[in-house]
């Protein structure tokens, strides 16, 4: 089969899922990716016997993180105000934790409260790199550097897809949905893929051989009115209709294929409509808090994992409004209100259905911001502090540094205070994906520019208990 007929022949497959769908369930798909891959091949997690389930929560627009999480230590903490200005929180404010190493912005109480009870830990100065780089390497070698750094729309995209030293146009496929790929064979029982975004589409979950689901996360999935046939005993008779119609013979290759992708669509949208409809009262959600509406749904979808035949699950959700230019301290205060209720209520959610140590869910972003102060705001960065939370993380515990808080110190590029990162999201991912059960062979294969760094995320870091 040529590769301008396996072009064509995906184009349909996924026309046919986003047609019959609808706006509730509908499959997403980035470009097709150009590169190969040894990832379609394995099979090496069909016997996996536990559930696992990683949920990335997507920060759009560039969080700024310096003001998330804050450092205890006098000497940063000094630097951090002086750097920060007018947008510095004054000390007082802030929340401290236990053994007096980090303090948190005063709304993310319950954040604070995971931490504290070693549920959650924070992941410092994390961003996109292709290899470790100093100051001096930023200002001479832009080879080394990732291309469109401080661009949203290129960042999230390379930031989902993880995979910085080739051109993004070449690839395809992001890192959730390269891990996705791998573990569909865990799924033996699922007529599913693994991915399930309630955030419509997104880069990061985008497979080689697994096309993810995209679902409505206020209504979930919505059947096809004239195919219900709960709705009426006309629907019924249309969908047995329709049933011997798909089921013709036919020698047309488009024909043989839309039959079976119409088929997959409706099958797979009743199977998540009838787990949504029986999963458990997990109570009333947060008012007015798109985020929470999104982990609820997750939430739901876990209930259903045997349903489903699912042993290993990967949700995309996301929130907007970070990209704080200006009137960061009233914007800033929304944000942190509403993240620190959407997780208190999923960590609730998750712990009724007995899989707190199952479920594990990460903050990613485009970007950090500034430490300098930008009008009322602060503008584009690059590395940022993130957040991991569950009952099998090694929680009440920082990973990585905290950077030089000083503007034009080594870790600035410049003289704006722009961080360079020490941790890499290939090794944040890779930790991640060790605990999802990947072998560290298809981790590399999963993160290529892994090869360029220590190995140190070999071990997760330590970020997960063993």
């Amino acid at each position: 089969m040529n590769r301008k007929f396996q072009q064509r022949r995906t184009f349909f497959k996924n026309c046919a899922h986003l047609a019959l769908l609808g706006s509730g369930a509908s499959a997403v798909n980035g470009k097709m990716n150009l590169i190969g891959s040894a990832l379609a091949t394995q099979s090496q997690y069909a016997n996996l016997k536990d559930y696992k389930a990683l949920v990335c929560i997507f920060l759009y627009g560039g969080s700024d993180s310096f003001n998330l999480f804050i450092p205890s230590n006098s000497a940063h903490f000094q630097d951090y105000q002086s750097s920060r200005g007018r947008l510095a929180l004054k000390e007082e404010s802030l929340l401290e934790d236990k053994w007096n190493n980090i303090k948190f912005h005063e709304n993310l109480v319950d954040i604070n409260h995971l931490y504290n009870s070693g549920d959650l830990a924070v992941v410092r100065n994390v961003g996109n790199l292709i290899q470790p780089v100093s100051r001096q390497q930023y200002q001479q070698n832009p080879e080394l550097i990732p291309a469109e750094l401080f661009a949203h729309n290129h960042q999230q995209e390379q930031v989902q897809k993880s995979w910085s030293s080739q051109p993004t146009g070449l690839v395809g496929s992001g890192w959730g949905g390269r891990m996705a790929d791998l573990l569909m064979d865990a799924n033996s029982e699922a007529t599913l893929p693994p991915c399930f975004s309630v955030n419509n589409a997104n880069f990061f979950q985008s497979g080689n051989r697994s096309t993810p689901l995209s679902i409505n996360a206020t209504r979930g999935p919505q059947l096809m009115s004239y195919l219900d046939v709960q709705a009426s005993t006309s629907n019924a008779a249309r969908d047995a209709t329709m049933s011997k119609i798909i089921q013709l013979r036919s020698s047309h290759a488009m024909e043989q294929f839309h039959a079976k992708a119409f088929t997959s669509a409706r099958d797979s949208s009743r199977a998540l409509s009838s787990v949504i409809e029986s999963s458990p009262d997990l109570g009333p959600t947060q008012a007015d808090n798109k985020l929470a509406d999104q982990l609820r749904m997750i939430a739901k979808l876990i209930s259903g994992r045997e349903q489903l035949g699912m042993k290993r699950q990967i949700f995309f959700a996301g929130m907007g409004g970070w990209d704080t230019h200006d009137n960061q301290t009233p914007r800033f205060n929304t944000l942190t209100q509403q993240l620190n209720a959407a997780l208190a209520q999923f960590d609730r959610d998750i712990k009724q259905l007995g899989v707190k140590n199952e479920v594990t869910t990460f903050t990613t972003s485009d970007f950090g911001r500034t430490l300098t102060i930008n009008g009322d705001g602060s503008d584009h960065g690059w590395g940022g502090h993130y957040l991991v939370m569950g009952g099998a993380v090694n929680g009440g515990k920082l990973y990585g540094d905290w950077p030089n808080y000083s503007v034009g110190s080594e870790d600035d590029i410049g003289h704006e205070g722009r961080v360079i990162p020490t941790l890499s999201l290939n090794e944040y991912g890779a930790a991640l994906g060790g605990w999802m059960g990947l072998s560290n062979s298809d981790l590399l294969d999963i993160f290529p520019d892994l090869n360029n760094f220590n190995n140190e995320w070999r071990s997760g870091f330590g970020l997960f208990s063993s």
